[in-house]
C-alpha cells in the first residue's frame, strides 16, 4: 500500500520518483571510436576531428582540423608513449600525460579519459556520481574533473555516452561527441 501511496504522489507537483541507482557495468576494454572534440585552456581553443584506438596493451589516437588534416597522432603502449606533431617531430614519454603536458603544455586526464569514455568510472580512484534517469552514468566527480554525460547509445551490447563534456575548473573544458562506436574483442 506504502508503494502504491508513493508512486501515486511522484505524479503530483513537487514530487519527484526516485531516480533509478547507478549501474556501472563492466566497460569495454577494445573500442574504435570516430568523433569531434573541442578543447578549451584559458585563451587557446582546439576543435576538430578524432579516431582512438583503445586495446588494453596499446592505443592510438589521432586529431584532425575540422578539415581533415592531422594535427597530433598520439600512440603507446606499456614501453612508452609517443606523439607525433603535425611538423612531424615526435616526443616520447613514459606516460600519456607527461607526455601532452611536455610538448602541449596542457595537462588532460588521459588516463581517467579511457574510463569515462565508456561511460565509466577509473578505478581504484575516489569518486562521486550520480544516475541519469535510465541508471547510467549522468555526472561524476573524480580526479579533479567534473564530467557530464548525455546521448548514451547501444552498441555491442552496451550502452555507451555519445557526449561528454569534462571540466577542470574554470581553466580547462574537454567536449567529446562521438559519432561512431566498434566494439572488439582481443
Amino acid at each position: 500500500m506504502g508503494l502504491l501511496l508513493l508512486a501515486a504522489c511522484a505524479g503530483l507537483p513537487g514530487f519527484r520518483a526516485a531516480p533509478p541507482p547507478l549501474v556501472l557495468p563492466a566497460a569495454p576494454s577494445v573500442f574504435h571510436l570516430e568523433g569531434r572534440v573541442s578543447l578549451k585552456s584559458n585563451e587557446e581553443s582546439f576543435s576538430g576531428g578524432m579516431t582512438w584506438r583503445h586495446e588494453s596493451t596499446r592505443q592510438e589516437l589521432l586529431l584532425r582540423t575540422p578539415l581533415g588534416q592531422g594535427v597530433a597522432e598520439l600512440s603507446g603502449d606499456a614501453q612508452g608513449v609517443e606523439l607525433r606533431d603535425a611538423q612531424g617531430r615526435v616526443h616520447r614519454a613514459v606516460d600519456a600525460e607527461t607526455l601532452v603536458r611536455q610538448a602541449l603544455g596542457v595537462t588532460l586526464p588521459l588516463t581517467g579519459l579511457s574510463w569515462w569514455v565508456v561511460g565509466g568510472v577509473r578505478p581504484d580512484a575516489p569518486y562521486r556520481a550520480d544516475a541519469d534517469g535510465e541508471g547510467h552514468l549522468a555526472v561524476l566527480d573524480q580526479d579533479g574533473w567534473h564530467i557530464d554525460f548525455s546521448r548514451y547509445v547501444r552498441a555491442g551490447g552496451y550502452s555507451l555516452p555519445g557526449k561528454l563534456v569534462a571540466r577542470r575548473g574554470d581553466d580547462l573544458e574537454i567536449r567529446l561527441v562521438v559519432d561512431r562506436w566498434e566494439l572488439g574483442t582481443e
